[in-house]
């Protein structure tokens, strides 16, 4: 027999106050598993019924018509004290409003805007829709949380090449010189889209007929002051130090004739931006952007959501792709921690020969990437400047790979993973290469003292890495876990591997400890034998 809407909306209204599901269910003489189907289907539609103060003053109200046992009276304190600060909110909402001018747009010229209009037309190609909401926007004060794999470096390199075409200066500050020149990639992309002609071509800069630059660069607290124009912050979330990127800009940016726009997918939570996605009162000048993989999906985007999803454990999906942010707690490696080793002007490059190098190799073949991460000392610290990644490479291609490395760097020493499919090359690259070689089985001991000698080298900041946003959630993903009497220490798998950055990266610094301790140094992690 069918329920009547009345009803059913009589029972969520109270299963919204607090009420227990099987008690509705006893009393309305109806299956338990009908109320859960409806609650289900609301929270897929989006429906959210405790957040207005007309809902919350609903639920007090049914819950002041039950018998008052203790369990009803502590809802009925808690609900009276959200709704208590609910109430406040809206006030300061009230009061700030008061105080808000509208935000000034930003000026542009006609050229600049009948590109822009060709553009959404799809002429240079075609746009999802959150694309183009983006692209049409003019305030001031942007700023976007996003996930990965949208397209939304690809559509603010268009919008910063039409605001360089309106006379404004561009500057991309980027997490790493490496995202800064795909920006100016995808730059190039459109402006031989589009017949624009750049008077200056540089990797970093690009300067129009009209005199406005584009430039783009590793994020830099000293670049932005002193600029004029539209300042873009890129990955601002995996920044180093935001903080001084933030007082740099903030206080001219009012003046400088041109706009803001922040755009990122999210990390941790106690952060800058964190505060600027979520405090809207504090930060009522941006017009925000909010793009998760669902939405994008919904616009036209072509995504495998089943099997990317599987990839993923829960906090790695909900942060990469649902736009939430990462919770620290359960990570063998802090962010703090991770950051304190980051030097944004370290890169990726050619070891240099004579330099004795520290190397590891974790070898995949299918599923996951073979990572070689290899270590140099520079100035007392051990500098991460090789990380190759081979993805579905042939154990032929991969011992070539490993051979032309240690051929070309003779002093260079190197931990092979030689767990399962990684042994026959562990073993013929050690017979070639005798004592520069050694290999390390894969177990929950070998992997945790590995690991936790990598995290001592960060502890005593006598190791340093890239501003590599993908690098440092490898790191990052590691979890300690209990399991029967140990730790397990290890990561779900994404679309970028196993955390096999991480893995590289700690055998190569299983060579570390026993130098440091000969030195006098602070290392006391665990070394692993050959």
């Amino acid at each position: 027999m069918a329920i009547k809407k009345e009803k059913k909306n009589q029972i969520l209204i109270q299963v919204d106050a607090g009420i227990p599901v099987q008690e509705l269910a006893d009393e309305y003489k109806i299956s338990k598993g009908t109320i859960w189907a409806w609650l289900r289907k609301r929270k897929k539609e989006g429906i959210n019924p405790n957040e207005t103060i007309d809902n919350i003053k609903k639920q007090i109200a049914t819950l002041a018509k039950r018998k008052a046992t203790e369990a009803v009276s502590r809802k009925i304190a808690m609900l009276t004290s959200a709704l208590a600060k609910l109430e406040r909110r809206e006030d300061r909402k009230e009061v700030v409003a008061s105080k808000v001018k509208p935000m000034p747009t930003v000026v542009s010229t006609e050229e600049a805007e009948e590109l822009k209009k060709r553009a959404l037309d799809g002429e240079f190609g075609e746009l999802f829709e959150y694309q183009k909401e983006f692209m049409q926007s003019t305030e001031i004060f942007r700023l976007v949380i996003k996930s990965r794999q949208i397209g939304f470096s690809y559509i603010g390199a268009l919008d910063a090449l039409i605001g360089a075409v309106a006379g404004r200066n561009q500057l991309f500050l980027s997490a790493s010189e490496e995202q800064a020149l795909i920006l100016m990639r995808y730059v190039e992309h459109w402006a031989e889209k589009m017949s624009i002609v750049f008077t200056v071509n540089k990797d970093n800069e690009k300067r129009l007929s009209n005199g406005a630059i584009i430039k783009a660069m590793a994020n830099n607290f000293r670049t932005v002051q002193g600029f004029t124009g539209d300042i873009w912050m890129d990955e601002f979330a995996w920044y180093q130090n935001p903080q001084k990127i933030w007082r740099a800009f903030v206080p001219s940016i009012g003046a400088i004739g041109g706009r803001l726009t922040i755009m990122s997918t999210p990390f941790e939570e106690p952060s800058l931006f964190h505060q600027l996605v979520t405090d809207e009162l504090k930060y009522y000048m941006f017009k925000r952007f909010r793009i998760d993989i669902y939405r994008a999906m919904k616009d036209g985007l072509k995504f495998d959501l089943e099997t990317m999803r599987a990839l993923f454990d829960a906090e790695s999906w909900a942060s990469g792709y649902e736009c939430q942010f990462v919770d620290d707690e359960s990570a063998l490696f802090p962010i703090a921690l991770i950051k304190s080793c980051v030097n944004n002007k370290l890169f990726y490059r050619t070891p240099n020969p004579n330099k004795v190098q520290f190397a590891g190799f974790d070898i995949g073949r299918t599923t996951h990437k073979s990572a070689l991460a290899g270590l140099e000392l520079i100035e007392n610290k051990y500098s991460l400047i090789t990380l190759d990644l081979l993805h579905k490479a042939t154990f032929e291609e991969q011992e070539t790979h490993i051979f032309n490395y240690l051929d070309v760097n003779r002093l260079a020493q190197m931990n092979i993973d030689k767990s399962g499919i990684g042994m026959d090359l562990a073993e013929r690259t050690k017979k070639k290469y005798k004592q520069r070689v050694k290999g390390t089985y894969f177990t929950p001991s070998s992997k945790e003292a590995i690991a936790l000698n990598l995290k001592k080298m960060f502890e005593d900041k006598i190791i340093e890495i890239p501003n590599d946003s993908v690098l440092i959630a490898d790191i990052h993903s590691i979890k300690r876990r209990a399991s029967g009497k140990r730790f397990l220490y290890d990561s779900k798998a994404n679309e970028h591997g196993h955390a096999d950055r991480f893995w590289g990266l700690a055998l190569g610094g299983s060579f570390i400890n026993a130098i440091e301790r000969k030195k006098g140094g602070k290392g006391r992690g665990i070394v692993l034998g050959g």
